[in-house]
């Protein structure tokens, strides 16, 4: 009997230390790296960033985007991004001369290559934090901004919900290849942006980063 009068207050001790131990512990830890998909399709190519992730902070979106998982984003020249087909005036006009830039902001839920099909061409890089909010950041200040802080839409077609003014102009030495090299670069990431033309350059850019992160992660281990 003395033996189950000493227990029972040891028992009840003990419960009530791990109900106090448990009530320290954090339900999750912070997370420290964050993927982003290059995706190229045919004349595409562009930022794919899952829209929780986003600081609101850095780029205050939710409310264009909050419905939805995924975001691509992807920067043109304004006509030529937006013309039914591929007229090859505008195309020209593009390549020859400056032109008015548009970033295209367009929301998805389903994942990647469901979404562009088997042909595109995706790679996967991540980020870590700091990395991943100056890449957030160099895309938030790219747009054209009114007197109240708004992003502007393009004006070229009517009800369009995914083109915005952009700050850089468009011409041949300057690309949507080039646009997400510089993305990447600002972010902090070990790639070049002069002369990435097209998209093979840029995923050849892509590889060498890949190389990199696959080394430094067995250096670290």
């Amino acid at each position: 009997m003395r033996q189950k009068t000493i227990l029972g207050p040891l028992a009840i001790a003990f419960l009530l230390s791990c109900t106090a131990n448990m009530g320290a512990i954090k339900p999750g830890k912070e997370k420290t790296e964050y993927e982003v998909l290059i995706v190229q399709q045919a004349w595409h190519t562009g930022l794919i960033i899952n829209v929780d992730d986003i600081p609101e902070s850095v780029w205050p979106k939710k409310d264009l985007y909050k419905k939805d998982k995924y975001i691509d984003v992807s920067w043109g020249d304004e006509k030529f991004y937006q013309a039914s087909g591929r007229p090859i005036s505008l195309a020209i006009r593009a390549i020859l001369w400056p032109t008015q830039s548009v970033l295209r902001v367009f929301p998805f839920n389903v994942e990647a290559q469901s979404a562009y099909g088997r042909n595109a061409r995706i790679k996967s890089i991540s980020l870590r934090k700091k990395e991943f909010f100056s890449l957030c950041r160099f895309v938030s200040e790219s747009f054209i901004r009114n007197d109240n802080g708004k992003i502007c839409f393009s004006t070229v077609n009517e009800n369009n919900r995914y083109y915005f003014l952009s700050k850089k102009k468009y011409h041949l030495f300057r690309t949507c290849n080039t646009w997400v090299a510089l993305a990447l670069k600002k972010s902090g990431l070990n790639i070049r942006s002069c002369c990435i033309l097209n998209a093979n350059q840029l995923f050849r850019q892509l590889n060498k980063i890949e190389k990199d992160q696959t080394c430094n992660r067995s250096l670290d281990f």
